[in-house]
């Protein structure tokens, strides 16, 4: 499946893959200044959000990244990746690991992670998925609203997250028997072990201590990896502070780039 995008600028690739409770919009304060920094920003929309459809059967968004990516460059990619779209670049990287020339995952889950979620996490899953099941959209909307956003965060992030999410449910309802591919990680942290490119692995410090412990498994697991924290960011750090993390990401990046 090729994949809805938003491109912009020229220059090596930059490649950002949105949240699970978001979609390619959740970049587009992002994609200019990105650009500016001589580099081509490019927003994805993965399989079930924002204008990407839903195919019946098992899904392989990793997948459909590449082919996306095919058309678009012929060149390594940087793959930046906040909560679900840091797992689905990592799973990239996997399969394709000559494709990615750097990692930033944000918040991203460590293969293996959901299995013991904690409770706070656990929480807003039994929440969403008790909402769901009674076909109460509006209600799973608000659970996800409140469970990932900060106190106190402003009534035009929680708008934007409410308005992504509401897609996303209607896009996936609309295929019901849509289900997750084969794992290329198969769920083993130490398979991370075999991907050497650059990496960045930050989480914000007021995020779940689910994905705070991730950053530091994932920094300690992949060979090249860093790890950062953004003060006064959740879960949402691209939204919640865009300036600081867009400033961690670019110098990462003029980091990572070769020589």
């Amino acid at each position: 499946m090729i994949l809805p995008f938003d491109a912009v600028g020229e220059g090596p690739p930059v490649v950002l893959l949105h949240a699970g409770v978001a979609d390619r919009t959740m970049w587009r304060e992002h994609l200019a200044p990105i650009a500016d920094s001589g580099r081509r920003a490019i927003a994805l929309d993965l399989p079930g959000f924002g204008e990407a459809g839903l195919e019946p059967g098992p899904q392989s968004p990793w997948e459909d990244v590449l082919q996306t990516l095919r058309i678009l460059t012929s060149e390594p990619v940087a793959l930046a990746g906040n909560s679900y779209g840091g797992a689905i670049a990592l799973r990239v990287a996997a399969v394709a690991p000559s494709a990615v020339g750097a990692l930033a995952l944000i918040s991203a889950p460590a293969p293996g992670a959901e299995d013991e979620p904690s409770d706070e996490l656990a929480a807003i899953w039994e929440a969403e998925e008790a909402a769901l099941e009674a076909g109460e959209v509006d209600r799973a909307v608000d659970v996800i609203v409140d469970g990932w956003t900060l106190p106190g965060a402003s009534e035009e992030i929680r708008e934007r997250i409410a308005a992504m999410q509401r897609r996303a449910f209607l896009l996936q309802q609309a295929v019901p028997d849509a289900d997750v591919g084969s794992d290329p990680l198969e769920e083993r942290l130490d398979r991370l072990g075999e991907l050497r490119m650059p990496a960045l692995c930050a989480a914000g410090t007021r995020d779940k201590p689910d994905f705070i412990a991730a950053a530091t498994a994932l920094a300690e697991t992949l060979p090249e990896g860093r790890h950062a924290t953004i003060s006064r960011a959740g879960h949402l750090a691209p939204l919640e502070q865009p300036r600081v993390f867009r400033r961690m990401l670019l110098g990462f990046l003029d980091e990572a780039a070769p020589v």
